[in-house]
């Protein structure tokens, strides 16, 4: 599919109307923070939609989707230039390589980590670990009594 892309998330594009998950990486989801360098709290959220945003580019790109998207596409989004977004993405520091998908990334994770680039530059929690810690704190919380 090509088409004009807008970010709803840092590993989500909009293309053609159609959202499309950026095959093997992850960002930061919604009401996930970070912190930065002198240990303060950002949302790292919009950073990441953010920095996804710029990198897409405001010319068509093109997305080559796979199957097993569940219910959403996934797949591998390039600029005119041929540049993959999703390697972009994680080479900058503002996505992650995600693992247990794919082992595509990597190389650019290390670089970023390196070079303490985008997220990096402070502490962030990888998202797969963010979500099953809040999956897990939910699951946790006991229901209040029920009074008449």
């Amino acid at each position: 599919m090509t088409g004009t892309p807008s970010a709803r998330e840092g590993d989500v594009l909009v293309v053609g109307g159609q959202e499309v998950r950026l095959y093997g990486i992850d960002a930061p989801d919604q009401g996930q923070r970070c912190e930065n360098v002198r240990g303060k709290d950002y949302d790292c959220f919009e950073v990441s939609r953010k920095a996804l945003e710029v990198l897409a580019g405001t010319e068509p790109v093109s997305c080559e989707t796979r199957p097993g998207g569940g219910r959403m596409q996934v797949g591998v989004c390039k600029r005119p230039d041929g540049q993959d977004i999703g390697a972009a993405m994680v080479l900058t520091g503002y996505a992650l390589a995600y693992r247990s998908v794919s082992t595509n990334y990597l190389r650019e994770e290390a670089q970023a980590v390196s070079r303490r680039r985008g997220l990096w530059g402070g502490r962030v929690e990888p998202p797969w670990l963010w979500r099953s810690r809040q999956l897990e704190e939910k699951l946790n919380q006991r229901p209040t009594a029920m009074t008449r």
